[in-house]
């Protein structure tokens, strides 16, 4: 079988869709029955990029790398871009061609979009939506990336042959908003990378003294920072815990900057004065396994998630975990984590409470983190959508 990969995703830093092209992009050639691989990205055949940080490589220290790390001055240029609904117009009619051109040049073989996006052509294609955040709730995106994903979400999904969703719960959204199938959409659960296990307090302490931190001497959440992610109502909640709970365990927050998150940081900014929020921003990516595997408690209660990464990461890392019971979240956390409802400050504050102080409920939490994350591989992932492949193939 001989495979036409496309790869726009993957730019550091690796997070999210392009974690997820990436692992495919590497694990598709050594499965069985695949003959070749070929990347696609933006209508060019290109080379796989070299990535540093997904080298399997142990968390080091270095004075840059405590460091808030920023985007590369192309990742900035492309994210202003994409927020311009008249580039974004442009971007969806001539990427389309250049890409059909380039498949119908193939032959005996299949496409795959980890990305939303499927080209006219002649080749059978596969595309993953790993969400539907842009119909359930477009006031969180740019306008430009609302139009443009509403228009080629539909086309993509028409001219697929197989739909991949990362969820069940992501899968029945589509088959409800676009009135396919059963057997024209199948969830495929993601992976968790290898470097997220458990690390002893003595492994972690000397990165995590660097960032001021001890551990299991701090709450934590990673993830972009944006109105989807529910910061308001954690930062809320976290204020409405006992002083000495705050002071004892932290909240620190790692991410970079999103969408509509100007007032987000303004309440960050006052937590921080307060003196119970540590802001990190975007930190180097071979640090998070420490900053997750020496936290307390793994926060997430987001109000949509087409799967919930940081979830399995967190569980994977030996640490219980906070999240929401909508969407595939609870799906994901597989009855391991302390589920709450994200629309209620209330509930999220009596949650972070247990999940802090109740140490029978801890010592279940991880126990089960850890049986569940040890269900979400890579391996698993790749194997599965290669079965697809085989699927769309016989058909």
């Amino acid at each position: 079988m001989n495979v036409v990969l496309s790869i726009e995703a993957i730019r550091p830093p690796l997070a999210g869709i392009g974690r997820y092209a990436w692992e495919l992009a590497t694990r598709l050639p050594t499965q069985p029955g695949i003959g070749s691989v070929r990347y696609l990205s933006d209508g060019f055949w290109r080379e796989l990029p070299c990535i540093e940080q997904a080298q399997k490589k142990p968390p080091t220290i270095s004075a840059r790398s405590v460091q808030p790390a920023k985007p590369g001055y192309k990742e900035r240029l492309r994210q202003q871009l994409g927020r311009v609904e008249a580039f974004s117009r442009l971007y969806g009619k001539i990427l389309p061609v250049l890409a059909g051109h380039q498949l119908n040049r193939v032959a005996n073989g299949l496409f795959h979009s980890p990305n939303y996006f499927v080209p006219e052509s002649r080749l059978p294609s596969l595309v993953t939506i790993h969400d539907l955040s842009v119909y359930r709730y477009p006031e969180w995106h740019p306008k430009g990336r609302v139009v443009r994903m509403r228009t080629a979400i539909p086309e993509a999904i028409t001219r697929a042959s197989l739909v991949i969703t990362d969820s069940l719960a992501t899968r029945l959204e589509v088959l409800q908003e676009f009135g396919l199938k059963e057997q024209q959409v199948q969830a495929v659960p993601l992976g968790v990378d290898e470097v997220f296990h458990p690390y002893t307090a003595a492994e972690a302490a000397p990165i995590l003294k660097e960032f001021g931190l001890q551990p299991d001497g701090y709450s934590f959440f990673v993830s972009t920072i944006e109105p989807r992610k529910n910061l308001t109502h954690l930062l809320a909640a976290y204020r409405g815990l006992p002083q000495p709970l705050r002071e004892r365990w932290p909240l620190v927050l790692v991410g970079g900057e999103g969408w509509q998150s100007e007032a987000i940081h303004d309440d960050i900014e006052k937590a921080g004065r307060e003196g119970w929020l540590k802001y990190l921003g975007f930190v180097d990516q071979q640090l998070l396994p420490i900053l997750y595997a020496g936290c307390r408690l793994f926060t997430y209660p987001s109000w949509y998630e087409g799967f919930g990464l940081p979830i399995a990461e967190a569980m994977a890392s030996g640490v219980p975990v906070l999240t929401s019971n909508c969407s595939s979240m609870p799906e994901v956390a597989g009855g391991a984590a302390m589920l709450v409802d994200p629309a209620d400050v209330d509930s999220i504050r009596n949650g972070l409470r247990q999940a802090l102080e109740d140490e029978d409920w801890r010592a279940t939490a991880k126990a089960r983190g850890l049986q569940r994350a040890a269900e979400l591989t890579w391996e698993a992932c790749v194997r599965n959508t290669v079965a697809a492949y085989h699927l769309v193939q016989s058909r």
